[in-house]
């Protein structure tokens, strides 16, 4: 099983849609029957483009939860922040701006693993599209 996967990152906004200056609100946490001495482990809130051309991204907070430690099994390490004004999650066709919650850990030995969950960020007044009608059988 990949180390990334022993990463659980939750955050407390069930629908995953925020607005610029809302407090995203979370924690993550390491899910394995052992614990795992690490160099550095952190926490991201970012935005990032998907699509043709040149890729962009921007960190907006960074906290360092362990360095030069351990990650025990199950700890939580919470995590808060006051969202920017943007950059707004943008579904185009051509680019894309997205938002996740990263979790970048550099154990003793091995190579370092990540994990992320992904969040919306958009303007007061968006309403998620109607699903569509499911046609009958």
């Amino acid at each position: 099983m990949e180390p990334a996967s022993h990463i659980e990152i939750l955050l407390d906004d069930r629908d995953l849609i925020l607005r610029p200056g809302e407090t995203l609100r979370g924690g993550w946490r390491y899910n394995h029957t052992e614990s795992l001495a690490v160099r550095k482990a952190e926490v991201f809130v970012l935005w990032f483009t998907e699509g043709k051309g040149d890729t962009d991204e921007g960190t907006v907070w960074q906290r360092t939860s362990v360095e030069a430690g351990s990650l025990d099994a199950g700890r939580a390490f919470p995590f808060e922040l006051q969202l920017p004004a943007g950059p707004w999650t943008y579904d185009g066709r051509i680019v894309k701006i997205r938002w996740a919650v990263r979790v970048f850990v550099t154990p003793q030995k091995g190579p370092p693993f990540a994990a992320e969950e992904r969040f919306q960020l958009r303007p007061a007044g968006y309403t998620r599209p109607a699903e569509p009608a499911a046609e009958p059988a």
